[in-house]
């Protein structure tokens, strides 16, 4: 890497920490760069050298979740263990994830019951790229689920409905956690979304 790539990757760390905290004091779209950079105590014209506008910022977060996500799903499903336990790990590593993440929150949450604005502007900077990693990422669950059915442990479910079920109730926890304004550890919804989606799975 050059010397002047490392200097933007370092920019680029401290910004998107900045926006974490400057889009949960605000929102992501009353934000603006200047502020980002003055919470990063960086210089506004550097910042926007590497990222001309609140969007590029948004865009770079689902980025970098898109691919630290699919090695996360990979990792699974090539992990060794029973489908039970390899879903309720990666369901609690999501949710975590979420937790720490204002911009995936919103992708994940937006729902009719916050009537939060910033959630449909940060849902519009997903790409097709990110859209069409999502769906694989979807599908991998499925994979787990037909796992779980070839270890005789599942009902005979349709594994893709199954999976996008699971993902449904994923969503409705991170967004039960913006309506009520709970601050408690997402890690205990995911418990409770995996006692209620096994349940319904298990034989």
């Amino acid at each position: 890497m050059s010397k002047e790539k490392e200097k933007d990757a370092k920019i680029a760390d401290a910004v998107l920490e900045a926006a974490q905290k400057v889009f949960e004091r605000k929102g992501a779209k009353q934000a603006t760069i200047e502020e980002i950079a003055a919470e990063a105590k960086l210089d506004a014209k550097k910042v926007k050298a590497v990222f001309p506008n609140v969007e590029a910022v948004i865009q770079e977060v689902l980025d970098r979740d898109v691919e630290e996500t699919s090695e996360l799903f990979t990792r699974t499903i090539n992990d060794r263990g029973k489908a039970d336990v390899k879903l309720t790990r990666l369901v609690r590593e999501l949710l975590t994830r979420y937790q720490h993440s204002y911009v995936l929150s919103c992708v994940v949450s937006e729902g009719v019951e916050t009537g939060d604005e910033n959630e449909p502007f940060v849902k519009a900077q997903l790409t097709k790229r990110h859209v069409d990693r999502y769906r694989q990422n979807t599908a991998i669950l499925g994979r787990l689920v037909a796992q779980g059915q070839s270890e005789g442990l599942f009902t005979d479910v349709d594994p893709v409905e199954a999976a996008y079920l699971l993902r449904g109730m994923i969503g409705a926890a991170v967004r039960f956690r913006k309506v009520t304004e709970k601050r408690d550890d997402m890690r205990d919804h995911a418990d409770i979304i995996m006692r209620i989606f096994l349940k319904g799975l298990l034989r």
